[in-house]
């Protein structure tokens, strides 16, 4: 894994492993390697760009599945956004498996719905956005390393939280390592 002194969690947990030549290597035990989970990551980092989210800017993740909370942090952390658990209604998205009330003036929420559903308008379906961030996935923000990554947490921390526990991960220890 990449130093601490990377300017990007998700650079230095996919971006380096691939330039390392290890893209094919399992990042996520039985589901993704570093080259398949950047390619989501930046898919969904190209929708959180579109829909505004920059260096600072909070995002909501309240998801259900271990996994979809992994993107969503990975992904927000690429474009330099800060990776939050808790509602802010400052934050322009919010990533939720099932909505239960409406959305803050001003946010857009990314829904995962359930097998058989679909998001109902104003909310946007995590696979459509996904499908059309795969046309413009996100580049990778460099922030100064002490740059937060979630509420108490720095960039250079959590890449150091990371580094003290190497790959492969299961879905629930990455996201715990994550922060959601």
């Amino acid at each position: 894994m990449a130093s601490p002194q990377h300017g990007n969690v998700t650079y230095a947990l996919l971006d380096a492993a691939v330039i390392a030549g290890r893209a094919d290597e399992p990042v996520v035990v039985g589901q993704w390697t570093h080259a398949r989970l950047l390619e989501e990551v930046a898919a969904l980092g190209g929708v959180l760009t579109h829909l505004g989210v920059g260096p600072g800017s909070p995002v909501v993740i309240d998801l259900a599945d271990d996994t979809d909370a992994v993107v969503a942090a990975l992904a927000t952390a690429r474009v330099g956004g800060v990776v939050t658990t808790r509602e802010d209604p400052a934050a322009p998205v919010t990533f939720v498996s099932a909505p239960v009330s409406p959305a803050a003036p001003g946010q857009r929420r990314l829904v995962r719905p359930a097998a058989g559903e679909e998001a109902r308008e104003p909310d946007l379906d995590w696979a459509v956005m996904l499908r059309a961030g795969r046309t413009d996935p996100a580049a990778c923000v460099v922030l100064d390393p002490g740059a937060t990554y979630s509420p108490g947490r720095s960039i250079a921390e959590q890449v150091a939280i990371l580094a003290s526990s190497p790959a492969p991960y299961t879905p629930e220890g990455l996201r715990h390592l994550l922060g959601v």
